[in-house]
């Protein structure tokens, strides 16, 4: 090898060298400064707690740049609009703005995140955004995170209060999050969705739960309170 293709050599080897070394600090940066957030909360008690680490999450979002997780997981920051009034003041709407923003640039990132899409459905529906599909997000929710147990209370919950929950696409999916959370006993995160959900939504999960566990609707209807 001669000398002019030895330094070439060198050289290219050392700018590798160097281009790894500074996505090893561009990595390590961002764990070591990343908030102890990482599920889409699912209560409004943990989403007023993930709102005080917005700022934070924030910014750790935009040292990473290209990394989708931690841009939805800014947007997991502001959760809490869905326990807010629907009625919008000046600052929920920039913070409405925010969080849809924050969440279109994770899923164009990384459009698997099952908590990306609940949050972007749920946010949708309550505030009643008329150019986005709150049903085919929530969709996109199940398609992504059919597994994802934590999410099924808040999806049931969002599914439940839906219009559109005539979609018989959508009520397969809704059955089948219904049966595993009957299966695992939890009953009253079906009880506060059967509350909180639209007279459509209701008659689903009565329909469902009354072929699952006909037994159990009874005392749904019972516990629950129902206007």
């Amino acid at each position: 090898m001669n000398a002019p293709s030895h330094v070439a050599l060198r050289l290219t080897t050392l700018a590798f060298a160097a281009l790894l070394g500074l996505q090893c600090v561009w990595l390590v940066l961002t764990e070591f400064y990343r908030p102890n957030l990482i599920r889409l909360p699912t209560d409004a008690q943990a989403a007023a707690a993930a709102r005080s680490q917005r700022s934070h999450a924030t910014w750790v979002a935009r040292i990473a740049g290209i990394r989708g997780n931690l841009w939805a997981e800014s947007a997991f920051t502001y959760a809490d609009l869905l326990w807010n009034s629907p009625s919008v003041d000046p600052d929920s709407a920039k913070s409405l703005e925010q969080a849809r923003a924050l969440l279109y640039r994770a899923l164009d990132h990384a459009p698997h995140q099952a908590g990306a899409w609940l949050l972007l459905a749920g946010l949708a529906s309550h505030y009643h955004w008329q150019n986005l599909d709150s049903a085919e997000a929530l969709k996109m929710s199940y398609y992504t995170g059919q597994s994802e147990e934590a999410l099924m209370p808040l999806r049931l919950r969002m599914a439940a209060r839906l219009d559109a929950i005539s979609d018989t696409s959508l009520q397969i999916l809704v059955r089948r999050d219904l049966r595993l959370l009957l299966a695992q006993q939890q009953k009253s995160a079906v009880k506060e969705a059967y509350e909180d959900a639209s007279p459509a939504g209701r008659r689903l999960i009565e329909a469902a739960v009354g072929e699952i566990d006909p037994s159990g609707l009874g005392s749904l209807r019972a516990s629950a309170q129902v206007p």
